[in-house]
């Protein structure tokens, strides 16, 4: 069977990769240049030596699942510990470890997380920069054509017998209203659009000579503006350059989306409140590059692990990160749950 996957993040990798063991014909189409989703990693300009995790700074496991698989990625030499604990800044006062989080093993990809995507696409054939703009379902019309039709922005169309889309739960709407026909999908439609996301900025900051700071990560609680900041050269050598990933809270990234804030504006808060968290050296950056995460992570999410629709000679399903949970384990079980049951639902036609 031939099945398209719309989406090349770790759920729609993860079930490509399940049905392509199983025998299936897997296309993903993704409209940007990279594998992974929020396990990007981003190449300063200057120096390709020096690595951002800009995304997703780590990943954890605890379900048995994914741990099989971190097991997994730890024996490929892709995945890495990097902490038990991360320091806590609670808005007054920055302690070594959160006081009411227990130790938790967190895995981190010298070669960036984008390492694990990359992984996971050699099962599948990935069409990258690709991008999809709805899809068709031919039913009774058809004859010697496919159930689906998928349709890019390019006006080419690719035929499947099934379909997966693994895109975030806004982009998943935007697709079903683009479609010829949304009858199958109006039982979730609404349940889909109440899922919201939380948007954040990643400020991506260079020191050519900075001291190398004592902390791998800090969890921010109670801050205006920052969220997260991440030790970039705890994970790597980054070239003996200190680089540092700053996430901004979701409150601060829509207050700037709403009034239209330039780039500018939005580095120099961030900084501002970089400087106030560790001190001024962390305002004397040699390089810096912002990105958007419009839809970072799921405020709210559905209770099951895949929405399956339509009928079963022409499946459809929906699978990502507003699964059962909003983190990247969520993310993967959603895949992996969806994977395993079309591998055992299509062996019985």
């Amino acid at each position: 069977m031939l099945i398209g996957i719309i989406g090349a993040g770790i759920s729609g990798l993860t079930a490509g990769r399940i049905l392509a063991r199983a025998g299936h014909e897997v296309v993903v189409f993704e409209k940007s240049k990279g594998f992974g989703g929020r396990l990007a990693t981003r190449y300063t300009k200057d120096d390709p030596e020096v690595l951002f995790d800009h995304g997703a700074p780590y990943v954890s496991a605890d379900d048995e699942r994914m741990k099989a698989f971190v097991s997994e990625l730890e024996e490929k030499k892709i995945l890495k510990p990097w902490a038990e604990h991360f320091h806590f800044h609670d808005g007054t006062q920055l302690f070594g470890k959160h006081p009411n989080k227990p130790a938790k093993t967190m895995y981190c990809c010298e070669d960036g997380m984008n390492a694990i995507g990359k992984y996971l696409s050699r099962w599948v054939d990935v069409k990258l920069n690709t991008k999809v703009i709805g899809f068709t379902y031919l039913g009774e019309r058809r004859r010697n054509k496919s159930p689906w039709m998928i349709n890019l922005e390019t006006s080419e169309v690719f035929e499947v017998d099934a379909l997966v889309v693994a895109t975030p739960a806004v982009q998943t709407y935007g697709l079903i209203e683009n479609s010829s026909d949304e009858t199958m999908f109006k039982p979730v439609i609404k349940d889909i659009d109440t899922v919201f996301y939380r948007p954040k900025h990643a400020l991506m900051l260079t020191y050519d000579k900075a001291d190398m700071p004592d902390f791998k990560g800090i969890t921010c609680s109670n801050n205006p503006v920052l969220s997260w900041v991440g030790n970039e050269s705890s994970k790597r050598s980054n070239n003996g350059k200190v680089a540092l990933v700053v996430h901004s809270n979701g409150d601060f990234t829509r207050k700037h989306l709403f009034d239209q804030s330039s780039d500018e504006k939005v580095e120099t808060e961030m900084v501002t409140a970089l400087r106030k968290l560790l001190g001024d050296w962390a305002g004397r950056y040699d390089n810096s590059m912002l990105h958007l995460w419009r839809y970072s992570q799921p405020g709210h999410y559905f209770d099951y692990d895949f929405v399956k629709i339509g009928e079963d000679k022409a499946p459809v399903a929906l699978i990502g990160d507003y699964m059962k949970g909003q983190t990247i384990e969520h993310a993967f079980l959603s895949g992996y749950e969806l994977g395993n049951y079309w591998v055992h639902k299509l062996s019985q036609k």
